[in-house]
């Protein structure tokens, strides 16, 4: 059973060990010093998916004044706005021993959860691989562009409120 849990500063090193365990295939690991970052930041918008006691997931985010592409080791400090409209989910990722058992979408439910709560009108983010995950949950590609030598895919989500 897993349990879905607001990141602790403690958590940090897991989380960027499973950064590089994901992504350093690709070449888009982030920086350790990056989730620090996020941390600070935008606590609310940075969650861990914990099974076994250990963390098997993460979601960071951070919230933007307007829509444009998401960059790799971007200072949160500088990009994140406390009255944002624009989520942008800035890290996701799933450990590959956990993977295949819908955690990446536990992961991004919870994280459009945070999204509407903060009343945002547009999630946005970038990916290499995981393009299927969020068509699931309605994300449409937007662009492409290159960073760092490698293709990524910018994809985006309309929010809409009854009220």
């Amino acid at each position: 059973m897993y349990q879905i849990r607001q990141i602790r500063e403690i958590d940090l090193p897991d989380v960027a060990d499973l950064d590089y365990e994901a992504f350093s295939s690709y070449g888009t690991a982030e920086n350790p010093e990056t989730f620090a970052l996020r941390f600070k930041a935008f606590l609310a918008g940075f969650i861990v998916l914990t099974e076994d006691n250990e963390i098997a997931a993460y979601g960071c985010s951070e919230k933007w004044l307007t829509e444009r592409e998401p960059g790799l080791d971007e200072d949160p400090l500088d990009t994140h706005k406390p009255n944002g409209k624009i989520f942008c989910i800035t890290g996701m990722a799933v450990r590959i021993k956990y993977r295949g058992k819908g955690y990446g979408l536990a992961i991004l439910d919870h994280l459009i959860q945070i999204a509407k709560r903060e009343r945002c009108t547009k999630i946005v983010l970038e990916t290499t691989h995981a393009q299927g995950l969020y068509l699931k949950r309605g994300f449409k590609t937007i662009e492409s562009s290159n960073e760092r030598g490698v293709t990524l895919d910018i994809m985006a989500l309309g929010l809409k409120y009854e009220d």
